[in-house]
């Protein structure tokens, strides 16, 4: 088995994926992949052809999807989480070594998770660094650092049993490098190995043999902790939608997206109706209208309106199509069926519960998002902990997302016309941060701004590299 395996579970997602990374990224994405079906796929003529092209170019794109994920984020991020870094205050400025810092790491986290179900933290450091104390690896610049995986990067991975509990003990990741020419660059693929060897921790990383085209091992070593003490776990833990075990999730967003492209299905039928039927067509009429007549129109041409003046004998009539009311309609229903799908992700869940847990005030602790920050959290203790070993810094560290939005009671109607009236433009998104400080969804003391540039700095994350496959 090479290096490049990737697991069935991983293959078995990658299309769900795929679908709700291009409905977040918008028209060009999704016009560009094979989402709107063509009519008569089996001619393959220039005809055929040009009508399927102009069917992707009329068609429109209600980015619904796209337009939730930051509002998602948004909910989640209204109240600044609760952080705890003693000697690792750096963190919050560089978690990644590119200057993303932690809070902005975690934004990104929480919008991987809910796109694709999935997402992955490791912790790395510099093995220069080893034994140093915190404030000698601060001088010398060597600082433990968390690296942030999206789903489609984690190809593969075993567990095993040891003692009451399942031990992770590979993980393989699948990442990019430069390789710089005098001008040029060219990006690679290289595959990070994270093994469990006799109970100590080693990283390996592989490249492609240029000669023989095999994947051989290109560096090796085994990190240490602060006191230069071999590693007993693998500092890397996976982020999951429902549980932080490694099985892949279900994407939160899967069904907005899902009906996402099928509105677009909708659209590309109904402006190609539109075109092909919405356009008056001249017929004419008349027992003056003979075959000489015909002929002559035919090859001088006759325009209609205020481009020219057709005189003809006999009667004129102008036919135009009536409107095309079933795609509209369905159209509209898809639109308002989006704007629920976006409501329940932070609406209350339908579980069973105890009569002293319905009578909590916290009545959607269940709800899709705060599950996935509860998730988050947890991945981020886990990560902030291998940190300190790494570091050697003492006292206790901490990451909580805040999930008090959870206990605000939703109307699950008026949700979901807030966020219909976002997604479609008709309401700023300045008026749904309003509506969101006024039931407590967003802190009351953030502004605009804040908001925005907390939006903007996580963004929605997508693979380094889309070629899972062809590396399958």
């Amino acid at each position: 088995m090479s290096v490049d395996f990737v697991r069935p579970e991983v293959r078995a997602k990658q299309a769900a994926w795929k679908l709700v990374r291009d409905a977040v990224a918008g028209s060009e994405a999704v016009k560009g992949g094979d989402y709107i079906i063509p009519v008569n796929p089996h001619d393959e003529s220039d005809e055929n052809r040009l009508r399927n092209e102009q069917r992707v170019k009329r068609a429109y794109y209600f980015n619904a999807t796209g337009r939730t994920l930051p509002t998602m984020v948004g909910i989640a991020f209204g109240k600044w989480p609760e952080v705890k870094l003693p000697g690792l205050d750096y963190l919050l400025r560089d978690a990644d070594g590119s200057g993303v810092g932690l809070v902005n790491q975690a934004q990104a986290v929480v919008s991987d998770v809910l796109q694709t179900g999935r997402a992955g933290l490791l912790v790395d450091y510099p093995s220069g660094g080893r034994g140093l104390t915190v404030a000698q690896a601060e001088m010398a610049g060597f600082r433990p650092t968390v690296q942030l995986y999206p789903a489609e990067q984690i190809i593969n991975w075993r567990s095993e049993k040891v003692g009451a509990r399942n031990v992770l003990t590979l993980v393989v990741l699948r990442e990019g490098y430069e390789d710089w020419g005098e001008f040029t660059l060219e990006t690679r693929t290289q595959y990070r190995v994270l093994r469990l060897i006799r109970g100590r921790y080693v990283q390996q990383v592989y490249r492609e043999n240029p000669t023989t085209g095999t994947w051989e091992p290109y560096q090796t070593f085994a990190p240490t902790d602060g006191r230069s003490q071999p590693f007993r776990e693998i500092p890397f833990t996976f982020v999951g939608a429902t549980n932080n075990d490694a099985s892949p999730d279900q994407p939160p967003l899967y069904d907005l997206a899902d009906l996402n492209i099928a509105h677009l299905r909708n659209s590309a039928d109904h402006e190609e109706s539109l075109f092909f039927a919405g356009q008056a067509q001249v017929w004419l009429t008349g027992e003056h209208i003979n075959e000489e007549q015909i002929a002559l129109m035919q090859k001088e041409g006759m325009y209609v309106g205020s481009r020219s003046i057709g005189i003809a004998p006999g009667g004129v009539t102008m036919l135009q199509a009536q409107p095309v009311s079933a795609l509209s309609e369905e159209m509209k229903h898809k639109v308002e069926l989006m704007a629920q799908l976006g409501a329940r992700l932070i609406a209350p869940g339908q579980a069973t519960r105890t009569a002293t847990e319905a009578a909590s005030d916290d009545k959607t602790s269940n709800s899709v998002l705060s599950i996935v920050c509860d998730n988050v959290s947890d991945a981020y203790r886990a990560a902030l902990r291998w940190v300190a070993q790494f570091a050697n810094a003492g006292g206790e560290t901490d990451f909580t997302i805040s999930t008090e939005f959870s206990g605000v009671q939703f109307d699950a109607q008026q949700m979901a016309q807030a966020l219909a009236a976002v997604q479609s433009g008709k309401l700023p998104e300045a008026d749904f941060w309003s509506y969101c400080r006024a039931i407590g969804l967003i802190a009351a003391d953030k502004t605009d701004d804040e908001i925005r540039d907390e939006l903007e700095a996580a963004g929605p994350t997508g693979p380094a590299l889309d070629d899972v496959d062809e590396a399958a």
